[in-house]
């Protein structure tokens, strides 16, 4: 994952794309960051890498089932 990359992040009721802000968090190297609009400081999501898989068919990362 790099910093812009598409993230679709399935929520309780709805899915939403979101772009990868940092990839660098603090005491984790398993995680990124992602936000609504991409930006550095603004509120967003910390993910963990190892949940996603690349989509070619999307151009985006996706949940692994």
């Amino acid at each position: 994952m790099e910093v812009g990359d598409r993230v679709l992040v399935k929520g309780d009721l709805r899915k939403q794309v979101m772009l990868v802000a940092r990839t660098i968090v603090p005491h984790s190297t398993q995680k990124v960051f992602v936000t609504r609009s991409g930006g550095d400081f603004t509120v967003g999501l910390k993910i963990w890498k190892s949940d996603y898989t690349w989509s070619e068919k999307n151009q985006m990362w996706v949940e692994k089932n």
